[in-house]
C-alpha cells in the first residue's frame, strides 16, 4: 500500500532562475499597483485642472455650441473631483500583525482606487466627447 502512495506523489523540481525572476517581478508588481494607481490619480488631477481651465477660458461660442460647453465643463469638473477624492488615502483599520488582514486591506484599497480611476477616466472621456460633438454641431 505504501508503494502505491509513493507512486502517486509527483516529484518536484527546483525553480529555475527565470522562474524566480518572474515570481519576484510578480510580487513587486502587486506591491506597486497601489502606488501606481495613486500616481495616475494625481496626474489626472493635474490634467483635469488644465482641461477645465482651458475649456472655461478658451472654448468660444464660435468653436463649440454653448450648451455643449456647459457639459464639457461639468464633465471635466466632475472628473477633477473624482480624481481628487480617489487620490486621498484609503481609510480602514488593519492589524499589522495579521498578514491576511493586511492583504485584504490592500486589495480593498486597490479596488477603491480603481473605481475612482474608471469613474474619472469615463468622465474625462465624456468631456472630450461633448467637446467633439459641440464642435461638429457648429
Amino acid at each position: 500500500m505504501s508503494e502505491r502512495k509513493n507512486d502517486m506523489i509527483p516529484e518536484g523540481t527546483s525553480p529555475t532562475e527565470e522562474d524566480k525572476f518572474f515570481i519576484l517581478w510578480g510580487r513587486e508588481s502587486l506591491k506597486n499597483n497601489l502606488v501606481l494607481a495613486n500616481e495616475v490619480l494625481r496626474q489626472l488631477v493635474t490634467l483635469n485642472s488644465a482641461l477645465l481651465g482651458g475649456s472655461i477660458a478658451f472654448l468660444d461660442e464660435k468653436v463649440i455650441a454653448p450648451s455643449f460647453k456647459v457639459w464639457v465643463i461639468v464633465a471635466f469638473s466632475l472628473s477633477l473631483i473624482v480624481s481628487f477624492l480617489g487620490m486621498m488615502p484609503y481609510e480602514g483599520s488593519v492589524d499589522l500583525r495579521i498578514p491576511e488582514q493586511i492583504k485584504q486591506h490592500k486589495e480593498k484599497a486597490l479596488k477603491s482606487k480603481r473605481r475612482y480611476l474608471w469613474a474619472a477616466g469615463l468622465l474625462l472621456g465624456f468631456g472630450f466627447a461633448f467637446a467633439l460633438a459641440g464642435m461638429i454641431s457648429r
